[in-house]
């Protein structure tokens, strides 16, 4: 991709050279967005590959902008389709100042934002379908059976697998279809963004303006409500969500002939499938890239799906998912990551053979891991078949063996040296992970006695101990 070809778009609008700076790339996708600027004129650049995609954000763009709505201007497009020039309306991201908020309720300033987001929203979604070409939709003209699939796979092996969650496959496929269903049963032929949640809107003036809408189809209501409503990094409190979500329905009776009673029927259900689709989108960033924006936001993400769960008497007839759903937000507790004033080591246990290495779900990123395969095994003598690295019987068998003992020293001396430099920049984070074959007596004894002796050596730092494959958990 080529950033002269932006400049020379500038240029021909402005009669200017600009300045060019880069801006972020957009989560997901291969945007990517410079500020172009002159002494009088500052716009933006974008250029992206995917001419279907940038035809669908055209289009759009020209429809929402003679509708009145608040939209960025596309003022100059390359021949190749490729580059593009749009209006400049800002930095002021609505996900920017919700998320740095100090209180736990939205205050009067951002609750007024989201109610004047949410009346906006309507205009998109009941605007005439006519002034657009649906064959312009990207990638699908509506959210369809195949677009609800793509949101639940995602979820299933993104996340429902790497979770070593258990499910009969066919079972799960049978509920899937179930759920298809009865939101197939919705009224699909609105306006739907697709992905409006915060960081898609910008604040200009103090109002919000809409960007991010290329992915838009036709399709339900309360699809775009939930994504803004049970945003996990947005955070929002369930009475603010209630507030909101009455501001919406007033709006909406008082804007259209459109039964509020209905709506509700199908908000839940949205909210539950927007909520799997993020999740499926946290496990493959987060879990699978080891992206840590994405793994700190699995925590907020399960306890939307918490929040959700109790409101969908439609669960009833899914029972392999509900049962799936009820045994993740089990889990919310592994993705607590609470500040803490002291330094914290976590130390673990593991099995190469039954799960692998753990994802770190702390979001720094993951520690140091030592395979405990290359010490003796007494996993092999079936004298020592139901015992484990914490017993005093596999103690005494490893420490009979010299390399054993250099192993353990090996790690602690890495163990304490980064934990040193840790302390003198400030820092309160490190996981120490130690494998073996089945995760039951080699790695156990390591992971034992590096606790033991750190605690030694760190009194006051705070060392917690989980041995995953004997489900035993404590802090030293």
């Amino acid at each position: 991709m080529d950033v002269a070809k932006l400049e020379k778009l500038f240029q021909n609008i402005s009669g200017e050279a600009p300045e060019v700076s880069k801006l972020f790339k957009k989560s997901g996708s291969g945007r990517q967005y410079y500020r172009l600027k002159s002494e009088k004129l500052s716009l933006i650049g974008c250029m992206n590959s995917d001419v279907d995609e940038n035809e669908a954000f055209f289009h759009l763009s020209g429809v929402f902008s003679k509708a009145g709505l608040n939209v960025p201007e596309v003022l100059a497009i390359d021949e190749s389709r490729q580059y593009y020039i749009q209006t400049d309306l800002g930095d002021q991201m609505l996900y920017n100042i919700v998320t740095s908020r100090q209180t736990e309720n939205l205050d009067d300033y951002l609750l007024n934002q989201y109610k004047k987001v949410l009346s906006a929203l309507i205009d998109f979604q009941t605007i005439d379908q006519s002034l657009i070409d649906s064959s312009k939709y990207y990638p699908l003209p509506v959210f369809n059976r195949q677009s609800i699939e793509w949101d639940l796979n995602y979820f299933k092996y993104y996340f429902l697998k790497l979770h070593d969650i258990t499910f009969n496959e066919r079972k799960l496929q049978t509920d899937f279809d179930a759920f298809i269903g009865q939101l197939l049963n919705d009224e699909m032929h609105y306006f739907m963004f697709r992905d409006f949640q915060s960081r898609n809107i910008l604040l200009k003036n103090d109002e919000p303006w809409f960007i991010d809408f290329q992915g838009g189809r036709k399709g339900p209501l309360a699809y775009d409500v939930a994504s803004l409503l049970y945003q996990a990094k947005a955070n929002l409190t369930p009475d603010d969500r209630d507030n909101l979500l009455r501001h919406y329905l007033s709006e909406l009776e008082s804007k259209t002939d459109i039964d509020a009673a209905r709506f509700m029927d199908y908000f839940y259900p949205n909210a539950l499938l927007r909520t799997l689709q993020v999740l499926g989108a946290y496990g493959y960033r987060g879990l699978f890239q080891r992206k840590t924006h994405f793994l700190t936001s699995i925590g907020k993400a399960l306890r939307n799906l918490k929040s959700i769960l109790p409101s969908l008497s439609a669960l009833n007839h899914v029972p392999e998912l509900s049962r799936c759903l009820h045994e993740l937000v089990e889990r919310i507790p592994e993705y607590e990551n609470k500040p803490t004033e002291k330094f914290k080591v976590v130390i673990q246990s593991f099995s190469y053979l039954d799960g692998g290495v753990p994802p770190d779900t702390s979001g720094h990123g993951g520690g140091y891991v030592f395979d405990c395969r290359m010490l003796p095994n007494p996993g092999r003598d079936p004298y020592y078949a139901n015992m484990n690295g914490m017993d005093k019987e596999v103690k005494d068998y490893l420490e009979k063996h010299q390399e054993v003992e250099t192993f353990i020293a090996n790690a602690l001396e890495f163990g304490t040296k980064h934990i040193e430099t840790y302390l003198n920049k400030d820092f309160n984070y490190l996981s120490i992970s130690f494998g073996c074959t089945g995760g039951q007596h080699r790695s156990v004894y390591c992971a034992e006695q590096t606790a033991s002796q750190l605690k030694k050596k760190f009194p006051d730092i705070v060392i917690q101990v989980n041995h995953l494959i004997q489900k035993v958990a404590y802090q030293c």
